[in-house]
C-alpha cells in the first residue's frame, strides 16, 4: 500500500493549529498509510490520532535526522507528503524526489520559505503571507485551502478520556497558564503581583485551575507553598487555603487536554495553551504584550495576530508592565 506523510515536528500551539487539517488528510487518503512526524513535545499528544503511524524528530533537525528523512523516503512508498512544519530542509525534497507529490504551505516574508526556484517543484501549495497586509488569512484557513478536501468528513480525532478521578475536580473553572516569558521577563512582575493576578482572576471566576511550565522549579515551588496543589507525578493533593484557586503540578500531555475540556473558558498567555483552549471550543482570552521599537513591529505584530488567529472562540487583550494599568483593563472585559 502506497504511503502519505504528514510533516509536522514544531511546536505545540503549531500542532493544534493542524490538527483539523491532519484530520483532513486522513479522510482525503483513506486508501493509503498515513504517517506523521511529530517532535519530541508534540509525541505527548499522540492520543489524539491514536491509528496514525508516528515517528519521532527533534524540532530543529539534525544531520543525522536529515539523513534517516532521506532514507526513509528512498525506501518507502509514498504517494503524497504534506509540508505543515515550514522547514527550509522540507522544501528541498520536491526537488530531489519528483516522483512524490508535495503540498506544502509557504512563507511570504524577508524570508521567503521555498525560494521560488523550489517552490516550482510542488505539486499544490498554499500561501501565508507576512509582507501583504491584504492578503493576510488565518493559519487555520490556508491549511484548510491546501488539503482541499470538501466531502463528507469523518472524525478520526479521539478525545475520549479515563475518567477523571484524581481529586474532585471544580464545576464552572476557568483554566489559566503561568508564562514565565510574558509575566516575568517581559512585564516584569515578581512574585507578589504574580499572586495578586491570580487571585484577582479568582474574583472575577467561580474557580480558577492553573499551570505552569514543567521547568521552572522555582515559580513552581513559588505556588506550591501559596496555593493549594496537585501533583500529577506524585499524585498527591495538597490543600493549604480555602480559596477557590488549585495548582496543578506537572501537568502534560493527555491530561493537560483533559483538563482544559473540563473548564468553561481559557485566559492565557497566547501560546500552545490557548490553541488547545480554541481547538476544544473553550472561549479563550489571550493575553499579549508587545514591545514596539519602530513602525515595522507594529506591522509585524498586527500580522501576527491576524495570521494565527483561530477561526472562532478566541479574543484576545494586551497587558502592560504596569501592574494596575492591566488590572483595570482586564476587569472590564472579564
Amino acid at each position: 500500500m502506497r504511503k502519505v506523510l504528514i510533516l509536522k515536528n514544531d511546536r505545540v500551539g503549531d500542532y493544534f493549529t493542524s490538527v483539523n487539517s491532519i484530520n483532513l488528510i486522513i479522510n482525503k487518503h483513506r486508501d493509503r498509510d498515513i504517517i506523521v512526524f511529530l517532535s519530541k513535545i508534540n509525541f505527548k499528544f499522540n492520543f489524539i490520532f491514536k491509528e496514525l503511524k508516528i515517528k519521532i524528530f527533534n524540532y530543529n533537525l539534525n544531520i543525522l535526522e536529515k539523513l534517516k528523512i532521506l532514507n526513509y523516503l528512498i525506501f518507502n512508498n509514498i504517494s503524497d507528503i504534506y509540508i505543515l512544519a515550514p522547514k527550509s530542509f522540507y522544501y528541498i525534497l520536491p526537488f530531489i524526489f519528483r516522483s512524490i507529490k508535495f503540498h506544502a504551505v509557504c512563507i511570504d516574508s524577508d524570508r521567503n520559505r521555498p525560494t521560488e526556484f523550489f517552490k516550482k517543484y510542488l505539486f499544490s501549495k498554499e500561501t501565508l503571507y507576512r509582507r501583504d497586509n491584504s492578503k493576510i488569512l488565518s493559519v487555520y484557513k490556508v491549511l484548510e485551502n491546501l488539503i482541499n478536501y470538501k466531502k463528507q468528513v469523518i472524525n478520526y480525532k479521539n478525545l475520549k478520556f479515563d475518567k477523571f478521578d484524581f481529586f474532585e475536580f471544580p464545576k464552572s473553572a476557568t483554566y489559566f497558564h503561568y508564562k514565565h516569558n510574558l509575566f516575568s521577563e517581559k512585564l516584569l512582575w515578581d512574585n507578589k503581583k504574580i499572586k495578586n493576578f491570580i487571585e484577582f482572576l479568582a474574583k472575577k471566576r467561580k474557580f480558577i485551575v492553573f499551570s505552569s511550565e514543567l521547568d521552572n522549579l522555582e515559580k513552581n515551588n513559588f505556588f506550591l507553598q501559596n496555593f493549594n496543589c496537585y501533583d500529577f507525578k506524585e499524585r498527591k493533593y495538597n490543600k493549604i487555603n480555602n480559596y477557590n484557586i488549585l495548582f496543578l503540578n506537572n501537568l502534560e500531555g493527555d491530561k493537560l487536554v483533559h483538563t482544559i475540556s473540563m473548564c468553561d473558558d481559557v485566559i492565557a498567555p497566547e501560546s500552545g495553551i490557548t490553541h488547545i483552549g480554541t481547538f476544544l471550543k473553550k472561549k479563550t482570552l489571550a493575553l499579549m504584550h508587545f514591545k514596539f521599537n519602530n513602525k515595522n513591529d507594529i506591522f509585524n505584530q498586527i500580522i501576527a495576530i491576524k495570521e494565527w488567529k483561530p477561526l472562532s472562540h478566541f479574543s484576545f487583550s494586551i497587558i502592560k508592565k504596569d501592574y494596575n494599568k492591566s488590572i483595570n483593563k482586564l476587569s472590564k472585559i472579564i
